[in-house]
């Protein structure tokens, strides 16, 4: 009996071990941003879902941060959950806002996910793109602007993004696109809005 008890608890470590290794693999796979390595690592039974140990991170929310781009849409195709946050909350196009990730944010709305989605902080990922300081950080706001993200969004205690920005391009970007929303609203008589602006070219961000 005691035998075979030590064997099913030394079977049971080697697949615990087994299974970590996996999830390990599977985090280096898509920083390598080698889709291949990823679906090794799913065909050896990885979840496509796995939590990283200590920062509570998905693989998908991890390569959004990253700016892995080929892992991020290899994993929306396979079908990866976009509602997993990591340990403070954040999901993927929280991500894409901090880290300034234009061209993945286009990809997750491709997939629709929501441009406005609010953490219980009260903020949108509006917010998190203006608050960066780098080109890119405007460039992500320009892409949530096109998706519909209204310039004026409000965020905790009714603050709009223009108000919590210190990036020169960021501010520059949503005074005009308040103006052309505006004119637009003058010309139509319809609600604010109700006729997209068009992107400021990308020389003026």
């Amino acid at each position: 009996m005691a035998g075979s008890v030590a064997r099913l608890c030394g079977t049971l470590c080697v697949l615990i071990s087994i299974q970590w290794t996996g999830a390990a693999d599977i985090f280096e796979a898509i920083q390598s941003n080698d889709p291949e390595k990823i679906q090794e690592a799913l065909d050896a039974g990885v979840d496509i879902n796995s939590i990283q140990e200590g920062s509570g991170m998905t693989p998908l929310m991890s390569s959004v941060l990253g700016g892995a781009e080929k892992s991020v849409k290899f994993l929306l195709e396979k079908g990866a959950d976009v509602t997993i946050g990591e340990k403070d909350g954040y999901t993927p196009m929280h991500g894409a806002g901090f880290q300034g990730r234009a061209e993945i944010a286009k990809i997750l709305i491709e997939h629709r996910l929501d441009p406005s989605d609010r953490h219980t902080d009260g903020y949108t990922p509006i917010f998190r793109a203006a608050w960066g300081g780098e080109k890119r950080h405007t460039q992500t706001v320009k892409v949530l602007l096109e998706a519909g993200v209204p310039y004026n969004e409000e965020g905790k205690d009714g603050k709009l993004p223009i108000e919590m920005t210190g990036n020169k391009r960021t501010q520059k970007l949503l005074k005009k696109w308040m103006k052309k929303t505006l004119k637009a609203k003058m010309s139509t008589g319809g609600e604010e809005g109700a006729e997209p602006a068009k992107a400021a070219p990308e020389g003026e961000l």
